[in-house]
């Protein structure tokens, strides 16, 4: 049964009420829905949203930090994590792929611009390089360069999670990925970190722009 704090339904509980009313609070705020029991149907859309959820999950467990800064950014005062924005938004696009096209590496964050990209495969390598958009505005510069390479695989069923992510931070930003594995697609993308004002901590992040690319 629920446990309250002062009288029921005023400041706040905890737990189901006689199956019909469950309370309970998620990231500090307290809500109220209908009790349900849980149902398991299995069904084809039903696995495809949950194998292509575990496998952003546990991509988002392993990633490094510089991957996950934009999404830090992007998720902040919203009620959801950067771990759920990920998801969010990579959910809708991979459930029914058998690649990895069209990831979001990074979702953009306080108006980042985007730049522009290009990827380019080479003998057990690939190279990612950037043109910021110019001009920027007013009080802006460029921070960096983040790029990013993952093996392409199916994301209901891969298990490869690795992140590989390097940054540049002089102009002409480029970056290369090497030690890859031969004749090998990888999605490749990048994005930019920006300095919005003569604050260090003000920073913005563009989304990212990517596409496969094959080793030789």
């Amino acid at each position: 049964m629920a446990k309250t704090t002062a009288p029921l339904l005023s400041f706040d509980a905890r737990g189901q009420i006689a199956k019909t009313q469950v309370y309970a609070a998620w990231k500090g705020r307290s809500y109220v829905r209908r009790y349900v029991i849980p149902a398991n149907p299995q069904s084809t859309d039903q696995t495809l949203t949950r194998d292509t959820f575990t496998w952003l999950n546990n991509t988002w467990k392993v990633a490094p930090g510089d991957f996950r800064s934009a999404w830090t950014l992007a998720a902040k005062g919203q009620v959801l994590t950067d771990r759920n924005l990920w998801i969010k938004k990579n959910l809708p696009i991979l459930r029914e792929l058998a690649a990895l096209t069209g990831i979001v590496l990074s979702p953009g964050a306080r108006g980042g611009l985007i730049g522009d990209i290009t990827v380019t495969p080479g003998n057990d390598q690939i190279t990612v390089a950037g043109v910021p958009p110019d001009p920027l505005p007013p009080g802006w510069s460029v921070v960096r360069m983040i790029a990013a390479v993952i093996r392409d695989q199916d994301p209901q069923s891969g298990t490869l999670y690795d992140i590989e992510v390097m940054d540049d931070a002089t102009d002409p930003y480029s970056v290369i990925f090497t030690g890859l594995v031969s004749a090998t697609t990888y999605f490749a993308g990048a994005w930019f970190e920006y300095q919005k004002s003569a604050l260090a901590t003000d920073l913005a992040y563009g989304p990212s722009v990517g596409e496969s690319a094959l080793t030789t």
